[in-house]
């Protein structure tokens, strides 16, 4: 239990530490690779989005404003393994470069390989649309590209590594804005903040003939439940799961499917175990481009603030979320198809992953009887 509450301040520590030294690295050496871009001759653009799922998602408006304002180059885009179907489809990117590093690029000589080919690609322009801070592997990618221009945020000292240095906003803004916010330097503005996501053939006809297997119909209302999250902090209650479940099934005749990963299934399993049957455990069992194409099909998604809620607002699927300890500012999904329960408590927003209160209490006072209200308020509006 200690380890949970003393490393997020060493870490914390750390990285103040680490800031500190980046920072005044600087200052000393503000002049090395100053540039100012050549908008003119742009033909190839790399960027670099080695975040969460979520995250992935909430960036896609700056992904389809490079490609709006740069309609002739060719865009590239670095990302994890596991997030690559998010944008496998994706009609703005020319190329997808998966960088895995627990696996195919996980030795020395592989990483080596990389960056060799990586270079060969000659690229004008490349952008890293990381957030989070501290964030070093697209900062390293960035600079091992030989790419002619750099830029990203430079928070906790990262702007040493680019050409173009994007200045952080004090307040913090709906993820999707400062993710924009990286791209200004390039004369990037855009009103539209639409998340749009693209799915593969294969994954809508796999969905489609498992639920017609399910003996789901066109007509049937179906819900996705994921009651799972990165934290135990972000994870509702899950007696109040199994409450919203029993409801669903018996007074709305809803077929409810529980998503998740591989480490979800047991959560899963116990929430469904308290609903005398009828939802369907999908975590672990499918792919991401599978666990889109389900999603996409729901006519109402609920879940905590994850990958999984990120993906139903992609596809404009009506939501039930979660916020916890998040920041609302950032996290909040917005408009009038998505209803947010968050306790406003004097401990929150802490952005931890071990309640320091040690009772969860921005979670736990969230009520059922609540949710199943805003659910039948979701679902009259079908």
């Amino acid at each position: 239990m200690r380890h949970k509450i003393i490393w997020p301040v060493i870490r914390k520590i750390l990285y103040l530490l680490c800031t500190a030294i980046l920072k005044g690295l600087s200052y000393l050496f503000f002049w090395i690779g100053l540039k100012t871009p050549d908008l003119k001759n742009v033909h190839r653009i790399l960027l670099i989005k080695t975040e969460r799922i979520g995250d992935l998602v909430l960036s896609t408006p700056a992904i389809r404003a490079i490609k709006q304002n740069f309609p002739r180059a060719s865009v590239s885009i670095i990302i994890n393994s596991y997030t690559k179907a998010i944008v496998e489809n994706d009609p703005h990117l020319d190329e997808i470069i998966v960088y895995d590093v627990k696996g195919a690029h996980k030795s020395l000589i592989e990483k080596i390989r990389f960056i060799k080919d990586l270079r060969k690609k000659k690229f004008d322009i490349a952008v890293d649309l990381n957030t989070r801070p501290f964030f070093f592997l697209p900062v390293w990618l960035l600079c091992l590209s030989a790419a002619k221009i750099t830029l990203g945020l430079d928070n906790f000292g990262r702007g040493l590594f680019y050409n173009i240095k994007v200045k952080p906003r004090r307040k913090p803004r709906p993820l999707t804005e400062e993710v924009l916010h990286i791209l200004s330097p390039l004369g990037i503005s855009t009103p539209d903040r639409q998340l749009r996501l693209f799915l593969r053939e294969e994954d809508k006809v796999y969905i489609q003939k498992y639920l017609n297997e399910k003996g789901v119909r066109k007509n049937d209302l179906v819900v996705g439940i994921h009651p799972g999250g990165y934290y135990e902090t972000l994870r509702w209650v899950e007696d109040g799961y199994a409450k919203v479940t029993q409801h669903l099934i018996k007074e709305r005749k809803a077929k409810v499917f529980f998503v998740g990963n591989r480490k979800e299934r047991d959560l899963v399993d116990r929430i469904t175990a308290l609903t005398n049957g009828g939802p369907i455990n999908l975590a672990g069992k499918i792919t991401l481009g599978q666990l889109m194409a389900i999603i996409s099909r729901c006519n109402l998604f609920i879940g905590n603030s994850s990958g999984p809620l990120n993906i139903a607002l992609g596809f404009g699927i009506s939501t039930i979320s979660f916020l916890g300890p998040s920041i609302p500012e950032r996290w909040r999904p917005s408009g009038e198809k998505n209803i947010v329960f968050r306790k406003d408590l004097p401990c929150s927003p802490c952005e931890s992953g071990y309640c320091r209160r040690r009772d969860f209490a921005c979670m736990k006072k969230i009520k059922p009887e609540e949710v199943i209200e805003a659910v039948n308020r979701q679902l009259e509006k079908r």
